[in-house]
């Protein structure tokens, strides 16, 4: 890592959480990470925090009884965790942007910022050659492809299927049209089953997180609060893996009453509140002033033949 890419990306990062970043140089960093609407910047902004807070046990202890997991530390936190390959046998691990663990539970946190939803399986995207599905959960064997079960990722061997019935009120000797995860729940389903089974192996009570800004101009916002993700969050086994929202808004509320007894630190939550603020503001902005925009005219039939006899 250069000295101009670190100074870009520790810009973005909010001071207290530097420390948590270390090794910089070995840090999964993303792309865009040096960039203000960067979820994966915000998750470090407040969990790097936390991750070097000295109430770190205390903050998540708290956050752990609103999720209705044992608490009681030591919490180990990992920034950017990824599952082992084998666990699922996906060739690709999955990744969560915040990992906690403690002596009885698992948190895991996907958290969001100025993306519009979760992605959706890319094996619904076709591709010349590849192999792909049509969206829909059945048996739709090719010779053509050598494909005999209901999901082109079960057929290469990724295990998701196999747990989904444990993590969700889903069959997989059903037919689903559509798949219930051909759209943007593929994600939170891959981040559900991979904490349901992580916590069955260490025998610990895991939760999930979806961590959103708290914006009325923010896609991830209207998403928590939509029908959908109310039928999504009907579909999961609550008792075996549960699922929950919270804004980062709440997450910094949560610990600043935490730690208000403490006369060296709620400053410091002030600042970051401060910091978050103005991030999800500027998101806002660029939102509003996209809006505003007069859009682009479509050249008519006329133009492009000129334009392709200039060419």
């Amino acid at each position: 890592m250069d000295q101009a890419t670190r100074t870009r990306l520790e810009r973005n990062i909010f001071p207290a959480a530097h420390q948590a970043c270390e090794p910089w140089e070995k840090f999964a960093w993303q792309t865009k990470a040096h960039l203000a609407h960067s979820s994966q910047a915000m998750a470090i902004d407040i969990f790097g925090t936390i991750k070097t807070s000295a109430n770190q046990d205390a903050i998540m202890d708290a956050l752990a009884q609103t999720l209705g997991l044992p608490t009681g530390g030591p919490w180990d936190i990992t920034l950017e965790w990824a599952a082992r390959s084998s666990l699922l046998n996906e060739p690709s691990p999955t990744q969560v942007d915040v990992y906690a663990e403690s002596p009885q539970s698992i948190m895991v946190f996907e958290c969001t910022l100025a993306e519009p939803d979760g992605g959706a399986c890319p094996q619904t995207m076709k591709r010349k050659g590849a192999e792909s599905c049509d969206g829909n959960y059945e048996e739709n064997g090719t010779q053509e492809q050598d494909l005999t079960g209901r999901c082109v990722l079960s057929d290469k061997g990724i295990q998701y299927w196999d747990i989904i019935p444990k993590a969700f009120h889903l069959e997989a000797e059903a037919e689903y049209q559509p798949c219930p995860f051909a759209g943007s729940s593929y994600q939170w389903m891959r981040k559900l089953v991979v904490a349901y089974k992580v916590g069955r192996q260490k025998n610990k009570q895991p939760a999930v997180v979806m961590v959103y800004a708290d914006h009325s101009d923010l896609s991830m916002a209207q998403k928590v609060k939509s029908k959908a993700w109310t039928l999504f969050t009907e579909t999961v086994r609550q008792e075996h893996v549960s699922l929950h929202v919270r804004s980062y808004q709440e997450i910094l509320t949560l610990a600043q009453k935490v730690t208000h007894q403490h006369s060296e630190e709620p400053p410091l939550w002030q600042e970051l509140r401060e910091w978050v603020e103005r991030k999800i503001s500027a998101i806002s902005s660029d939102r509003n002033s996209d809006r505003k925009k007069p859009p682009k005219k479509r050249a008519t039939s006329s133009s492009r033949m000129a334009a392709n006899r200039n060419g």
